[in-house]
């Protein structure tokens, strides 16, 4: 694992398919219900089915991301031909986020695959008429509501806008809302349940940070924080939007192309005015700001496609050695620190001093007591703690400390207690 937020997705997955919690997710023996349960249920599947391993439980993330590069190409291909197919698949693929997010235990991707699905259905529904791909769409926004709940209504906006802008009556269909409550049925029966198994307290956990936290916390950033974050990270590519008033008149010549546009415009125009702001977030617009930029591409450099090929192509292998580069670099402290604490993971009796780390709840293999002061009970006592304040005295015994612990500034200091039972020690969360 090569984050605390990769590590509780996995220890999410690992406490299912070891302790069989399925219906209510749980997180370091504690109920986790802010986020519904999709993912661990698939990741969990495959752990099941293949052992439960990092590699399996990357697995759902690597599908994800390969379902939508076909979805990109397909759509690129219907709206710009081959050329255009062709460079959206590589500006995707060259997307550091994209690339990151394709192979780490996280639902983003998988949140991003249901949300490129849904449109996808959306437009050859908008195109055809064909009930088909309105069924495809449907079980899509559904799978999504089952990923990370309310986040895929963003997807509604641009049928909504574009029902708006050219009075497209077949938009109706796709926001019919008997269909979409049909859609969320599923989603709204694991709350249901989860109100009734766990009462108020738990499921007010997940309106207040899933819902409420997003758009009320006191972190508020720039309202161009996101607009900046997409430029940013399809540079040089989305150096093309310099032709500003070329592009918007590429793309509102057709229809098709005008519903590409709004698919991510819209989306990004109302997640900017959420307070906290999460450069995740944007990965499932990602699909369709690469073809924007593809088209853009195509049309204005189709006399010189062998050259445009070429360039594209060395491009993307550059960025994505740069990324592979930038990631092992990265990764190197994590992993030599956590491989200085994992012997420490086996001893019989471990516990967290204050709050848990889950990469090593993780790599524990299953949930690990928090204690929250004296009487300590026998055991291996783990504190992760901020370089130079001063060690526990409280009666343990000093082992180890290893500095720095995952990132520069951060220690673990290890201890060792041969006392009486304490009265202060439960499941952190």
């Amino acid at each position: 694992m090569t984050s605390v937020q990769e590590a509780r997705r996995a220890e999410i997955v690992q406490e299912a398919v070891r302790f069989g919690h399925w219906l209510v997710p749980h997180l370091n023996g504690q109920p986790y219900v802010t986020k519904p349960p999709l993912h661990p249920w698939l990741a969990g599947a495959l752990a099941w089915a293949l052992g439960l391993s990092e590699p399996v439980l990357r697995l759902p993330s690597l599908l994800s991301a390969a379902g939508i590069l076909a979805l990109t190409y397909l759509l690129a291909r219907r709206l710009g031909g081959t050329l255009a197919a062709f460079l959206a698949l590589l500006f995707l693929l060259a997307a550091p986020r994209f690339y990151f997010f394709a192979h780490r235990v996280e639902l983003e991707m998988l949140l991003a695959f249901f949300f490129t699905a849904y449109l996808y259905g959306a437009f050859l529904y908008l195109r055809s008429g064909n009930l088909r791909p309105l069924l495809w769409a449907f079980l899509s926004f559904s799978a999504g509501l089952l990923t990370k709940g309310p986040f895929i209504l963003l997807a509604l906006s641009p049928v909504v806008a574009f029902g708006f802008l050219t009075r497209e009556r077949r938009t109706l269909s796709l926001l019919h809302p008997l269909a979409l409550l049909l859609s969320a049925t599923p989603a709204l029966a694991w709350y249901l349940y989860l109100y009734h198994r766990l009462g108020g307290g738990n499921f007010g956990e997940f309106v207040r940070v899933d819902l409420l936290g997003r758009l009320t916390t006191g972190k508020r950033d720039p309202f161009y924080h996101y607009a900046g974050a997409l430029l940013l990270g399809f540079l040089p590519e989305s150096l093309l939007l310099l032709r500003a008033q070329a592009f918007l008149r590429l793309h509102l010549a057709e229809r098709d192309r005008l519903f590409l546009l709004l698919c991510w415009l819209v989306p990004l125009l109302l997640l900017s005015f959420t307070a906290a702001k999460f450069s995740k977030y944007l990965l499932s617009l990602y699909p369709f700001f690469a073809i924007s930029l593809a088209l853009a591409a195509a049309n204005w450099f189709r006399e010189k496609e062998r050259l445009v090929r070429q360039v594209a192509l060395f491009l993307a292998l550059g960025l994505l050695v740069g990324a592979l580069f930038s990631e092992i670099r990265g990764n190197a402290l994590r992993f030599e620190s956590l491989k200085r604490a994992r012997p420490y993971l086996s001893a019989p009796k471990v516990y967290f001093y204050g709050r848990p780390n889950y990469l090593l709840v993780f790599y524990r293999g299953g949930p690990i007591p928090v204690l929250k002061g004296p009487p300590f009970p026998p055991g291996i006592i783990l504190q992760e703690t901020r370089q130079g304040l001063a060690p526990l005295d409280q009666g343990l015994q000093f082992l180890r400390e290893i500095s720095p612990f995952y990132r520069k500034g951060k220690v673990l200091r290890v201890y060792s207690s041969a006392g009486a039972s304490s009265a202060s020690s439960g499941s952190g969360k």
